[in-house]
């Protein structure tokens, strides 16, 4: 069973989600010339998200790393700037991530 310490292949795929998801509110914040403060109430909506699925997941430490480092390289890879990936980030770990 401590195997299932090291499994991340569900969490990889919410991770995923949670990239997809943060480009497409990228692109249509931009589109629509959002307020900063829109922006920044959509963009939270989207920590809830991560913040809810790491309660009820119960993380280990391990897969919270993992987390952030599969949306870290997803961002990166969508061509984010790193100062809104350090921003987003630190906002998820501000909000509670390392309560779980």
């Amino acid at each position: 069973m401590i195997f299932g310490f090291f499994r991340t292949a569900e969490l990889r795929e919410f991770a995923d989600s949670i990239v997809a998801e943060y480009d497409r509110l990228a692109r249509s914040t931009a589109m629509r010339d959002d307020s900063a403060e829109k922006r920044q109430q959509k963009f939270g909506k989207l920590s809830q998200k991560v913040d809810a699925y790491c309660r009820e997941h119960k993380l280990n430490f391990y897969k919270k790393s993992k987390l952030l480092y599969v949306i870290e390289q997803g961002l990166a890879e969508k061509g984010v700037a790193a100062s809104e990936i350090t921003n987003f980030l630190g906002h998820l770990l501000a909000r509670g991530l390392q309560k779980t």
